[in-house]
């Protein structure tokens, strides 16, 4: 006899400083690591949605007051509730457009996001506070606020610049190439920044708060859309062409994994010995001592959307045409279809009552909620199998018998897996306490 019990284990993991909010910035602090403190569930629905005013591939924030703040290629920000309504949407920012920037918030609810040319300061009401610099840069990606309050983020041409709050030049760093990612901030303090574009040598940069370079180590290919994170212990990971590195926080190599083609989003770090990376079409699962565990196909791709896990350990993904919830063992716990098809760029972000969010390139903006299934006192007390063998190409019919524990009447669902070649669900309705039922499964 088989007899399930069904709970959640629930872990925090601290990294680095706490955040007054949610998610506060890319990948959803300043480490990047991509995870949430928050149980989302193991199938989501489509809660609301909500149609920019321009194209949305810049990555979503979560506020502590529970608003929700991207930017679009309409160059605005857009600042929504929790229940999908406006609560504002800031005046055209200065710049041409606002590519794959996510908003950094510090902890007084102030917005700093980049455009394609400037560094944007905005309050907690959409009031644009300050723009740097006078003049245009080529900017792509996204700030991140550092552990000293500066604001670091980097030029789509060359160099790394860190701001005051009051918008003032700090310092700046050349780079060599350029960069289209966003700098990560580890524990204590330290600017990572991996470069990209131009002929190379391409490199993994660490600059102290104070300017002063820590170390830089050459990376085998340029880190484009590959943002670095930053481990637990300190470890960094970055992707660079199709190579995944993990670097130790000295500048010393702790090991390279070749995967299937070029990485170009961001690790997520699940626990001390687990990651998550897209690389094209593949969600990989990464022990961070001893390599990969499995892969998963996540079709059709999004290329540059980066998973992010909640803390139940499950890992959320978009692509062009769904959006799927799964489960650290590699199952697919749920796959949510958008109803349409549309490029992914922007990375999904986690916050409170058991919402997801991310925003599509064709303007429209998804909030996604959880749903975590009833444990139910039911066990299956027989498997029915044919007797002895059969032939190929006999039509099989999958059944079971429950058995009813509990002091109630139930209703719920029971699947049926076989390998890899079978696996489905059925519903059983009313099924009385003290009872058994048969479940017939479809041939």
């Amino acid at each position: 006899m088989l007899r399930t019990s069904i709970g959640i284990v629930l872990a925090c993991l601290m990294l680095g400083s706490v955040s007054a909010h949610p998610w506060s910035s890319y990948h959803g602090d300043p480490q990047h690591t991509g995870l949430s403190s928050t149980v989302v569930g193991d199938s989501i629905w489509i809660a609301w949605t909500y149609t920019a005013g321009g194209q949305i591939s810049g990555s979503p924030v979560v506020t502590s007051a529970n608003r929700i703040i991207f930017g679009a290629r309409d160059v605005r920000l857009y600042c929504l509730k929790s229940e999908g309504t406006v609560d504002w949407i800031s005046n055209t920012l200065p710049g041409s457009n606002i590519y794959f920037s996510t908003p950094a918030l510090d902890d007084s609810g102030n917005i700093y996001v980049t455009t394609s040319q400037k560094l944007v300061k905005v309050d907690s009401a959409g009031n644009i506070l300050w723009s740097w610099p006078t003049y245009n840069l080529s900017i792509s990606h996204s700030p991140v606020i550092g552990n000293d309050g500066k604001i670091y983020f980097a030029c789509y041409s060359d160099s790394l610049y860190a701001l005051t709050p009051d918008g003032s030049l700090a310092w700046s760093r050349y780079l060599g190439n350029g960069v289209n990612s966003s700098p990560a901030v580890g524990h204590d303090g330290r600017i990572y920044v991996a470069t990209t574009r131009g002929t190379g040598p391409w490199k993994l940069w660490a600059f102290n708060p104070d300017s002063t370079l820590a170390w830089s180590y050459d990376l085998a290919g340029d880190a484009d859309f590959a943002s670095p994170t930053v481990g637990p212990d300190s470890t960094i990971y970055v992707g660079a062409n199709r190579y995944l590195y993990a670097i130790r926080p000295n500048g010393s190599l702790k090991w390279r994994d070749s995967l299937a083609a070029r990485i170009q989003s961001c690790p997520a770090i699940a626990n001390d010995s687990t990651l998550y990376v897209l690389v094209e079409s593949w969600l990989y699962c990464v022990d961070t001592d001893s390599g990969v565990r499995w892969r998963k196909s996540i079709s059709p791709s999004s290329f540059y959307s980066a998973p992010v896990v909640d803390a139940a350990g499950n890992v959320y993904i978009g692509s062009n045409n769904t959006f799927y919830v799964i489960a650290p063992d590699s199952t697919v716990l749920c796959a949510c279809p958008l109803g349409v098809t549309s490029s992914l760029f922007a990375s999904p972000a986690i916050g409170p009552n058991r919402r997801v969010y991310v925003g599509y390139m064709n303007n429209i903006f998804y909030a996604f909620e959880g749903y975590v299934p009833p444990v139910f006192d039911v066990g299956v007390t027989k498997i029915d199998s044919p007797p002895g063998s059969i032939n190929y190409g006999t039509t099989v019919t999958p059944a079971c018998s429950v058995y009813n524990y509990g002091n109630t009447t139930e209703t719920y669902m029971v699947r049926m897996k076989i390998g890899t070649f079978y696996e489905e669900s059925t519903q059983v309705v009313g099924h009385v306490n003290g009872a058994y039922t048969y479940v017939i499964f479809p041939s």
